[in-house]
């Protein structure tokens, strides 16, 4: 976090302090509620949490933090002119290790905030993601399967879901552990994946085709609750999508769903295979995959930008000269890493993202 970050998230804490004692600020702007110390900020026509998170910590991809102080609010994406958004509980100050001497701050009409002989400890940076145990990966060759789903209880059932039970068939060479928790999953193979593209332009998916390995899709987790003539008995804990005939279990690994937010690498670049769910364009809140993983110094956290490069005529540019301008169309985060690929989350975009569109770091 810069310094204008940290004199900026500083002088919401001593606001804090502000109005624990009963002084009001911020008239016109924000509103002190008694019973629930904090600040707060009146949503404008316009506003967006991204917007504000940028506005007060320097950083949109802080957003998640945001929402999950206010309650409030059922749809992040959602918010209407005049709601208060609270911007930070007292309970933080222990956290930020504030002390609220020497401190003093004033907001504008504006909500932007500046502060002078400010006292605070930098909060690390995390994304929170409560959907990070259902996001899958993808691998060249894929993995060893610790057993197979080869029947679901009762006949007509084709497809299950929480609390329903299944059988399986362990692999030999890794027996299953009754009491111990499995993730079931389903794989593509580049050829299914491919199939699914034909209306990307071609010239964007070959440049990945080559790259597109198997794709684990994760269907949910199982507990093995018993064993009986040579196959196991298990029940579904966890949900993420219905679970097939056929699909696969290994080990269950419990992911955290907070990440901790890393800069990218400059030296970088890569391209979008494919989105988790087959979609030929995908975007805001949606998973994909890059070409680019452990090996090349991705890292869980990172972000990087998206683009496409626009060829422009040379009757637009000086001199004549043709020139292929890089066009931005969104934001990702590393959620999963592989040895050659990645799992990412698109954090924001313009517009939708495709298989071949480019990324890098950028500022």
């Amino acid at each position: 976090m810069d310094i204008k970050a940290k004199l900026r998230y500083a002088a919401v804490l001593s606001l804090v302090l502000l109005f624990s004692s009963g002084v009001s600020v911020l008239a016109g702007t924000t509103q002190e509620v008694s019973s629930e110390t904090g600040v707060y900020y009146t949503v404008k026509k316009g506003d967006t949490l991204w917007d504000l998170s940028q506005k007060f910590s320097d950083d949109p991809y802080t957003w998640p933090d945001l929402w999950s102080k206010n309650g409030q609010l059922s749809n992040p994406h959602l918010i209407y002119p005049g709601q208060k958004i609270k911007l930070i509980h007292r309970s933080d100050l222990d956290r930020f290790g504030a002390t609220g001497e020497g401190q003093s701050a004033a907001m504008d009409d504006s909500g932007a905030v500046e502060s002078i002989a400010v006292t605070a400890k930098e909060e690390s940076r995390r994304y929170y993601y409560s959907k990070i145990e259902r996001a899958g990966f993808m691998k060249k060759k894929p993995i060893t399967p610790h057993g197979t789903v080869f029947k679901l209880k009762g006949t007509d059932q084709l497809m299950l879901g929480k609390g329903d039970v299944i059988y399986i068939k362990s692999n030999e060479e890794t027996p299953l552990v009754i009491g111990a928790r499995y993730v079931t999953y389903r794989t593509f193979s580049p050829r299914e994946i491919t199939s699914r593209m034909m209306d990307v332009n071609r010239k964007k998916i070959n440049r990945v085709r080559d790259e597109i390995g198997t794709q684990h899709y994760l269907s949910g987790v199982v507990e093995i609750v018993g064993e009986k003539d040579g196959f196991f008995i298990a029940r579904i804990t966890d949900s993420y999508r219905s679970v097939k005939l056929n699909d696969k279990i290994m080990p269950y690994k419990k992911r955290s769903r907070y990440i901790p937010l890393l800069k990218g690498l400059e030296s970088i670049q890569g391209e979008i295979m494919v989105s988790e769910e087959g979609e030929t364009t995908f975007g805001q809140d949606m998973v994909g995959f890059i070409n680019r993983g452990d090996r090349d110094g991705i890292l869980k956290g990172q972000a990087y930008t998206v683009y496409y490069n626009e060829a422009k005529e040379s009757n637009d540019l000086f001199g004549g000269k043709a020139l292929s301008v890089p066009v931005t169309i969104g934001n990702f985060i590393v959620i999963d890493t592989q040895e050659e690929t990645a799992t990412v989350l698109v954090t924001y975009s313009t517009q939708g993202i495709s298989p071949g569109d480019f990324f890098k770091f950028m500022e």
